[in-house]
Order: structure tokens, then C-alpha cells, then sequence
């Protein structure tokens, strides 16, 4: 039976969390990934070309080697792993899987920050240091998002947490308790 790519992102992506934690090199994957991640996204077709099965595999190999300088050994073990069971095409959800993990062990919460005009850093630092503080988190990374639409405020989404303070959710209450 096949695996769907959640479960194979789980799978390796658990996997090599547990081998960075064993080399004591967790810090280090993370950043790594993190960049290569940032390349992948930049150069896609470099996925495509070690996930595609017309290529040879010593072509492959040849081509991962010579990417893979830079890194450590330890991710150059893992990528080596990665194409060896023919998994490139899962590389960015299995980054995503060790990155979810990283965060969830280091209380490092991601989201999206919802406003009518753009937040500038500062802004969106402020936003981030306040919600990781009243919830518990080292650290908040957001995004802003801009949406004429809520009128004013803000829509913060935060791991499967929606705290609403929009204008324009405000003025559907008063509505709501208008009309009845």
C-alpha cells in the first residue's frame, strides 16, 4: 500500500529530527534545512530532477554531491538517505514535518497576522512579542497578511488559534445584538 505524503513526510521528517537530536545537532539541521528549503523554493527544478525516475541514479548522486558541499555532514547523510529511497519529491514536506517538530520542542509558534494596512517590522514584532508572552511561546514568527475587508484591527491565526479583534468583526456583534 502507497503512502500518502503527509504520512511519508511524518515518517522521514520525524526521522531525521530524532537523528539530529541523537548527534546533538539539532540547532544546526534546522538552520540547514531552513536554507536549503529557501533554494529549493527559489530553484524547484532541482527537486525535480533528483525525484525523476528517467534519470539515472549515479547522475543523480553526481548532481547531489555537487550541491551538497556546503553543508554538514550530517545533512549530506540525510539528503544521500533522501535519494537513496527515491524521496526528493517529499523534501520540501518532510523539511516542513522537521521544522514543526523543531518549533513544537523549542515552544516556537508560527501565523499569520491579519490587518487592513501593512504592518511594518516593529509592528509586527510588537504583535508577535505580545501573543508569545500571554501564551507561553519562546518566540512568535508572523506573517502579515492585508485585507482591506476587516476595516481595522487585527486577525491573528496562530497554530489552529483565531483571535478575531477587527473592526469589522466588532460591528457584526453590534449587529448581532441590534437585530434581536
Amino acid at each position: 500500500m502507497a503512502l500518502s505524503r503527509e504520512e511519508i513526510a511524518r515518517r522521514y521528517g520525524t526521522a531525521i529530527f530524532d537523528f539530529a537530536k541523537d548527534q546533538d545537532k539539532t540547532e544546526l539541521m534546522f538552520k540547514e534545512l531552513t536554507e536549503l528549503k529557501k533554494a529549493v523554493q527559489a530553484e524547484p527544478r532541482f527537486v525535480q530532477v533528483l525525484s525523476n525516475p528517467v534519470i539515472n541514479s549515479q547522475e543523480k548522486k553526481d548532481l547531489l554531491t555537487a550541491v551538497e558541499q556546503g553543508f554538514s555532514a550530517e545533512l549530506q547523510e540525510v539528503l544521500n538517505f533522501l535519494l537513496s529511497y527515491d524521496r526528493f519529491g517529499n523534501l520540501l514536506d518532510i523539511i516542513d514535518e522537521f521544522t514543526d517538530l523543531y518549533n513544537k520542542v523549542n515552544h516556537i509558534g508560527t501565523g499569520i497576522a491579519k490587518t487592513a494596512v501593512k504592518l511594518d517590522k516593529d509592528q509586527l514584532q510588537r504583535l508577535a512579542d505580545s501573543y508569545a508572552k500571554k501564551y507561553g511561546l519562546q518566540e512568535l514568527h508572523l506573517e502579515n497578511e492585508v485585507d482591506p475587508e476587516i476595516i481595522g484591527g487585527v486577525v491573528l491565526k496562530v497554530q489552529g488559534r483565531v483571535i478575531d479583534g477587527s473592526v469589522k468583526h466588532r460591528l457584526e456583534k453590534i449587529r448581532a445584538v441590534l437585530t434581536k
